[in-house]
């Protein structure tokens, strides 16, 4: 029995839409931020990724607005990416003097992004102010197969940086003092990590909007660190649990007929609601 929601139909033949497979790719791209994130989790700067994730927005509209000025110019991912990077380099030298120093530059930084976007929205046909909103809130069905490239560098990027220096990192999560003392250029480490996570959140956002990109740059990670404390499992179980919610969520979305990025956070939501409730009953029991 086949229901039909607007012009799709819930069906095998409906997830093969053009649409669809698009943004079912954009999710699969946006999984590769759940490793980096879960890394950012043993770090203890998980929570500073989707903050960092609302540079996009003064990126994007900056890149836009050369477009509309400047015919030709780079992507607007590119400056989204840019600020993100930027933001997140300037937050991990900043915040390392003190958490006051860190809250205080995460709070102009977001001002700063937030000022842009406002004032350059304002210059903007309709038709580029539709396309800066979109990092507010992104609708995965209508990302378009130049931005599924875009997505698909990025994150590529973005996870060989994650292969290639993970014993780096892990080093820095765990005893950033004694990876100091075995030669380690501590700082330079951790600034490639955050600027590596910066780019993953500029990929969610992108994805997700920025407005829930919390759902994928914060959620799959807690999940994993609730199921379990090895951290090559956690790597792969916030992975999966990306996916999950985001395949899950589009299909949902379909079926419902409701916006694909909330239904994807409603999925991720419940799964940890979930996860949470079975680690309270096994900790009461024990």
């Amino acid at each position: 029995m086949r229901k039909r929601v607007g012009e799709y139909s819930f069906s095998v033949i409906s997830m093969l839409d053009p649409f669809v497979l698009r943004a079912l790719l954009g999710i699969i791209f946006a999984s590769f931020s759940a490793p980096v994130s879960t890394i950012m989790l043993l770090r203890g700067a998980l929570y500073i990724s989707p903050e960092v994730s609302h540079a996009a927005l003064g990126g994007a509209a900056l890149g836009v607005f050369l477009q509309v000025f400047i015919p030709g110019s780079a992507d607007p991912f590119f400056f989204a990416i840019l600020f993100c990077i930027a933001t997140s380099i300037l937050v991990s030298r900043v915040g390392r003097s003190s958490q006051q120093a860190l809250s205080m530059i995460l709070s102009v930084s977001l001002a700063l992004s937030v000022m842009l976007y406002a004032i350059i929205r304002s210059y903007l046909p309709i038709e580029k102010k539709i396309m800066v909103d979109g990092y507010l809130i992104s609708d995965l069905l209508l990302i378009s197969e130049t931005e599924v490239l875009n997505l698909a560098i990025a994150s590529t990027i973005s996870i060989l940086i994650t292969i290639i220096f993970y014993r780096e990192f892990l080093y820095i999560c765990f005893d950033m003092e004694t990876a100091e003392s075995l030669g380690f250029k501590v700082g330079l480490y951790d600034s490639l990590l955050f600027a590596t996570s910066a780019i993953t959140a500029a990929v969610v956002a992108k994805t997700m909007g920025v407005l829930l990109s919390v759902t994928l740059l914060v959620i799959p990670a807690a999940v994993s660190r609730l199921i379990t404390i090895r951290v090559n499992r956690m790597l792969i179980l916030s992975f999966a649990i990306t996916v999950f919610s985001g395949f899950s969520g589009i299909a949902i979305s379909l079926y419902l007929n409701i916006p694909t990025s909330g239904s994807i956070a409603l999925v991720s939501i419940m799964l940890f609601s979930l996860a949470y409730l079975v680690r309270f009953i096994k900790n009461r029991l024990v």
